[in-house]
């Protein structure tokens, strides 16, 4: 849903995953495509640190519970690449790390809000009922809510 909202396609969305070797388990798949982007700027690094903590974030509300995403396994492997990102944007390790924390605060706070958490349902809805969201089916899901 932040993604769709700052701007990039979402390809498809699924429960599950596909199974390979340098990714670890999880329990779905976005396939995100910003476009033509410069990968550099400051801009489009913002958008997918956002894109990518938002899932942990989500998770944080449904769940209810404020787990780090750098101590909690499910979540290791999205905070690991939000700092991988965020090297160039803050290079001192203890402002990365609040800088990053900051923006789980800032997307829980978001997410919890309407329209984002109706969004968010109502995504989490049509991935119960298919398991597979194309690009379509997840715009004329968001479109209405966003």
């Amino acid at each position: 849903m932040i993604g769709y909202a700052l701007g990039a396609t979402i390809e498809s969305i699924q429960l599950g995953g596909e199974a390979d070797e340098w990714l670890p388990e999880r329990f779905g798949d976005c396939r995100i495509n910003w476009g033509r982007v410069d990968a550099s700027s400051d801009w489009q690094r913002q958008r997918e640190i956002l894109t990518i903590l938002a899932g942990p974030a989500a998770e944080m509300l449904y769940c209810g519970e404020n787990l780090h995403p750098a101590a909690f396994a499910p979540w290791q492997h999205d905070w690991q690449l939000a700092w991988q990102i965020s090297k160039s944007l803050v290079r001192d390790p203890i402002g990365r790390t609040h800088a990053l924390e900051s923006c789980v605060l800032w997307l829980h706070n978001r997410l919890g809000t309407q329209p984002c958490w109706a969004a968010v349902a109502a995504v989490a809805d049509e991935l119960l009922a298919h398991e597979y969201l194309d690009q379509e089916q997840l715009a004329d899901t968001l479109s209405f809510w966003i």
